[in-house]
């Protein structure tokens, strides 16, 4: 679960995107949105992805 956060983060960061999410027991949760926007945009969608494509 650390190395796929931590994987995670580099994406975040080079999007310059941040999920909310949590690692309780090695299960992550995570939560995409845009605050501003007020709801999901192409950026969560990106970083989904990404992050899916590390998960796998």
């Amino acid at each position: 679960a650390f190395g796929f956060m931590a994987a995670s983060a580099t994406v975040a960061e080079k999007l310059d995107h941040h999920p909310e999410w949590s690692n309780v027991y090695s299960t992550v949760v995570v939560e995409l949105t845009t605050h501003d926007a007020g709801g999901l945009t192409e950026l969560d969608v990106q970083l989904a992805r990404r992050m899916s494509e590390l998960a796998a």
